[in-house]
């Protein structure tokens, strides 16, 4: 017969259950959040920007605060050896920035509408209105092209620990939650329907064995 703390521990265990299934459903959502906010409109402005020679100005219409990125694909881009410079309306050059350490182009350069490109630098629009970006080699040797298209290295960090005191790029995160979160979705669900398959398994052998031994006793 079960002993006094089957049911407890049966307990304790759905409850665990209801929990991981709780925390796939969270981050089903959060998947989904990025994605449709995040993925989906990088792709659709990578898609829809028009490319250029490095030497070519790439003139894009921005918002005041808007943040854009300057894409390249070629050997100059592989190398690292493209420079960029932006002018806004007023003719004033912007601050242009690399991105962090994890980035697209590291979990998500197969959504990358156009392949070979990876978003290089990126800048924010002081005021409304026409920016002009003309790219150059440094090397002065190679050849790539340009374009300008949606932010994908973000900005600000997200604090995590205690205090806040591990402290990781918005850009890296959700480049990070974008191919992980799914998968837990998916796993944690899988994992434990697999474990309750299991049990009922050696429930039902147990049972068997003991209606055997029974038999033969009797």
């Amino acid at each position: 017969m079960p002993g006094p703390d089957a049911a407890p521990g049966a307990a304790a265990l759905r409850h665990r259950d209801q929990t991981a299934f709780a925390a796939a459903a969270v981050c089903a959502v959060a998947a989904a959040l990025i994605w449709w906010l995040w993925v989906a409109p990088i792709v659709q402005s990578v898609a829809a920007a028009d490319s250029r020679p490095l030497g070519e100005a790439v003139t894009v219409e921005l918002a005041a605060g808007e943040h854009a990125g300057v894409w390249a694909r070629g050997i100059a881009a592989n190398l690292g050896t493209v420079e960029c410079r932006a002018t806004g309306p007023g003719g004033g050059a912007l601050a242009m920035r690399t991105g962090p350490s994890l980035d697209w182009d590291d979990t998500l350069w197969w959504m990358t509408p156009k392949p070979g490109f990876v978003q290089v630098l990126r800048f924010t629009a002081d005021d409304a209105g026409s920016y002009a970006v003309s790219c150059r080699d440094s090397l002065e040797t190679y050849d790539a092209e340009v374009l300008v298209a949606g932010d994908a290295f973000g900005s600000g960090v997200l604090g995590l620990g205690a205090g806040g005191a591990s402290r990781f790029p918005i850009g890296s995160v959700l480049a990070f939650g974008a191919v992980v979160l799914p998968a837990v979705a998916v796993l944690i669900p899988v994992v434990i329907l697999l474990r309750r398959a299991g049990t009922r398994v050696r429930e039902r052998r147990r049972r068997t064995a003991s209606e055997a031994a029974f038999r033969t006793r009797c």
